[in-house]
């Protein structure tokens, strides 16, 4: 009985240290939420007749320094760009004194680059301001930046003030570092502090490669059409935007398959194409030829070597000779690759015939019609129409049978109907699609009152920013500011109007230009976003008045 009773002593004597020797993780406390704090400025910020190379900042806990070169702003910008380091809680800032101007305040804005060490809260947008004269400049300037042709702000553009003394020059932003700089933020928004009283040339452009020089058309840019005169705290607008390239060049030449090329150039043009050899004319096709655009679209059969081709650029008379490359011809197939159908989520769009693009140039000639059926079980009168059909061109067939709304069909098509010249010929081809029906579609009537008689181009833009509407307004001298739009067949969705202000009257928006001290043409984009919804009418009035 004793030697029970001292097992079981034994047991439990083991089972207590052993509750006591478990470890229990450590609790730290509240996590560190605060931003560190600046305890002492050497010299103190905001300096008198400041005349030193070094700049001591404590804090009240250990710093580190992020993202410098992209944070820090120094206005007016110094020749060289000063040395910052974190040495445990002080940030030192090492310039030349020499560099400074007389009488004038300097801000350094350290924007979100001031962190802690073990957290790293931000110490957000702390500045240190001196002056090497006898007060501080305390004016302020603030504004917004937004795109012109979508409304929308820009983040991270430089805005550049320069003296009145340098606007002379055309060519200032190109060549010259700006005497005072800000930066935008996601809103499009900014502010310069500590400004003097001064007269100044307000440009602004995103900067990519962070040269502080506007570097032409890879950039945008937005600029005030005179010199802003500082007397007091100030708010401006800028209108951002890109501008035309001055010269048209090839960017690539795409050859993905054999039978087809795509020549891409920078920037739309009307540019006419041909082949340098009348041999290889007759094998050549050039769709749309001479038409506005920015891709020059190949089509060649029967040829294996490389064939040049003659680029004339009807607005710029440049001429340009090219060489196309056909990939390797797979002489082993013998079937088609599957033609691209003109149906949208198994939906053929409203009033249009089934239209079949080839990606080679087709034989027109060899089509075996007789093997296209189209069937409908809810119209049996369309299974006994024979399919006709039209070559839009040497690669786009239209089937010209007439289909009724809202009706559901299947197109069969047998092997070898289709052939290029290569005698390769398609595979069987079976697809089921719906007509669309006017009730699947809304229309929207907009009752617009405009300010100025001139012309308009007004859009129905969808989410993604696309045209899918647009008409075109002349307003005469003798007319009525008042005009009344109808959208019919709008495809159920949410859209805003845009209406751009057409001075030139090319019924297209027109970018700015710098050099020439050109806006970009005014766009309005109604906040309103309105719903368009299936078999309904919509009525939105719109008034523009300043």
């Amino acid at each position: 009985m004793k030697g029970l009773i001292k097992i079981v002593l034994s047991v439990v004597l083991i089972l207590v240290f052993t509750q006591c020797a478990q470890v229990v993780p450590l609790n730290g406390g509240k996590k560190d939420v605060t931003a560190p704090k600046l305890l002492q400025a050497i010299p103190v910020n905001k300096s008198l007749n400041f005349n030193t190379d070094i700049i001591i900042l404590n804090f009240d806990e250990f710093v580190q320094v992020k993202d410098i070169v992209n944070q820090l702003i120094v206005s007016p910008k110094l020749k060289n760009e000063p040395e910052i380091v974190a040495d445990g809680k002080k940030i030192k800032i090492k310039l030349k004194k020499e560099e400074l101007l007389p009488n004038t305040t300097y801000r350094f804005y350290f924007g979100k680059s001031i962190a802690d060490m073990h957290e790293g809260n931000i110490l957000q947008n702390f500045d240190y301001v001196f002056s090497t004269g006898t007060f501080i400049d305390t004016l302020k300037l603030k504004g917004k930046v937004v795109e012109e042709v979508n409304a929308k702000p820009i983040q991270d553009m430089i805005i550049s003030l320069y003296n009145s003394n340098e606007v002379l020059r055309d060519s200032l932003c190109y060549t010259t570092i700006p005497n005072y700089v800000s930066r935008t933020n996601e809103n499009g928004e900014f502010i310069f502090e500590n400004l003097p009283y001064k007269e100044f040339k307000v440009i602004a452009f995103t900067d990519k490669n962070k040269n502080y020089l506007y570097d032409g058309e890879i950039e945008k840019i937005a600029f005030r059409d005179s010199n802003l005169v500082l007397k007091n705290d100030t708010t401006i607008h800028l209108k951002a935007f890109q501008e035309e390239a001055n010269k048209t060049f090839i960017k690539k030449i795409s050859s993905p398959y054999y039978g087809y090329s795509a020549i891409v150039y920078n920037k739309r043009s009307k540019i006419e194409t041909r082949t340098l050899s009348e041999e290889d004319s007759k094998n050549v096709y050039f769709p749309l030829n001479s038409i506005e655009r920015d891709t020059i679209e190949v089509f060649y059969k029967s040829i294996t070597d490389t064939f040049q081709l003659i680029s004339h650029n009807l607005i710029t008379k440049k001429i340009d000779t090219l060489s196309i490359i056909p990939p390797k011809q797979n002489t082993s197939l013998k079937k088609l690759q599957l033609p691209k159908f003109n149906i949208n989520g198994n939906k053929l769009p409203l009033n249009n015939s089934v239209e079949l693009t080839f990606l080679n140039l087709m034989d027109t000639a060899k089509i075996n019609s007789s093997k296209i059926k189209i069937t409908c079980k809810e119209d049996s009168t369309i299974n006994q129409n024979l399919i006709k059909h039209r070559w839009i061109s040497p690669y786009k067939l239209q089937l010209q049978t007439k289909l009724k709304e809202g009706l559901n069909y299947q197109l069969k098509i047998d092997s070898a109907v289709f052939y290029t010249e290569n005698k390769i010929y398609n595979d069987s081809i079976v697809l089921d699609f719906k007509t669309e029906s006017r009730t699947d579609f809304g229309k929207l009537i907009l009752k617009l009152l405009l300010n100025k008689k001139q012309n308009y181009l007004v859009q129905l833009i969808n989410e993604k920013e696309q045209i899918v509407r647009e008409t075109y307004i002349e307003l005469s001298l003798a007319g009525s500011n008042a005009r009344s739009i109808d959208f019919i067949d709008v495809p159920p969705a949410n859209y805003q109007v845009k209406i751009i202000f057409d001075d030139n009257e090319n019924k297209k928006w027109d970018t700015g230009n710098y050099l020439l001290n050109h806006q970009p043409e005014r766009v309005i984009i109604h906040s309103k976003v309105i719903k368009v919804v299936s078999d309904w009418e919509v009525e939105e009035e719109i008034i523009i008045k300043e």
